[in-house]
């Protein structure tokens, strides 16, 4: 962790223990150190670790269906110019959709639980599909220049020239993606009252007017992020890392 980082860090705790001290209500601002007496308790309880894998397996279902068919569409948007101009009032019917809007209609479509993975779908979704666009579109000229005195079959311009083209893009797009599902999934589970994940153990939180409870399950969402985060970033340096090795 850099230095800036630890101190950014610090005066937000200090920030927050003033606060908390100053306000001496725990239902308004608890402080930092009931938020992790109640992230210690959690540690020993399996609902802890079942409510952060329920919401975990919702997010990369709706992750990985987005990443697969916005790859596949935007394969054949560069493929076939004609197709993607049909497509464009999709994408920006999609981007203009309020994600409220997104929840409520597949809570009514799918109930609680598939409601998480369809919203997580429909907000990545165009995520992935504008990022691979913008990186086919900046493919030299000189190479479609000679594509087209030197043809290639599809499967040689997707598997040779495409896929590698989008390489690092899948994982920087994948890695705002992810960032993105926990937001909009854990919205859709409050909304939705899922029988089991990280909404619902919130949801719970608030009724009780726990809210160091709150506090403590959003820092675990936060730290889920950038773990996985960490993950992505490590791949894409290491995928770039044997292309100029390559290179």
């Amino acid at each position: 962790m850099k230095k800036e980082h630890v101190i950014t860090a610090a005066f937000l705790l200090a920030a927050w223990t003033a606060a908390a001290a100053a306000v001496s209500n725990d239902i308004l601002i608890p402080s930092p150190w009931q938020t992790a007496v109640f992230l210690q308790q959690m540690l020993g309880k399996s609902s802890f670790y079942s409510a952060i894998g329920a919401t975990v397996f919702r997010i990369l279902c709706g992750w990985t269906v987005s990443l697969l068919l916005a790859l596949g569409l935007s394969i054949l948007c560069y493929l076939y110019p004609r197709f993607r101009r049909y497509f464009e009032p999709l994408q920006i019917l999609t981007r203009t959709i309020p994600n409220v809007s997104y929840i409520i209609i597949a809570l009514i479509w799918l109930g609680s639980e598939g409601a998480v993975i369809l919203v997580s779908f429909l907000i990545l979704f165009p995520i992935f599909m504008n990022g691979f666009l913008n990186q086919l579109d900046r493919e030299s000229r000189d190479i479609r220049d000679a594509e087209a005195i030197y043809p290639e079959t599809v499967k040689n311009r997707i598997f040779k020239r495409i896929l590698p083209a989008l390489g690092s893009e899948i994982l920087s797009t994948g890695k705002t993606a992810v960032s993105m599902g926990f937001k909009v999934g854990v919205m859709a589970e409050i909304l939705g009252s899922v029988q089991n994940g990280i909404g619902r153990q919130i949801n719970y939180c608030r009724l009780d007017l726990n809210t160091a409870g709150i506090i403590g399950w959003t820092v675990v969402l936060i730290v889920l992020s950038a773990l996985i985060n960490t993950l992505f970033g490590k791949i894409n340096s290491k995928v770039k890392e044997e292309q100029g090795w390559k290179d």
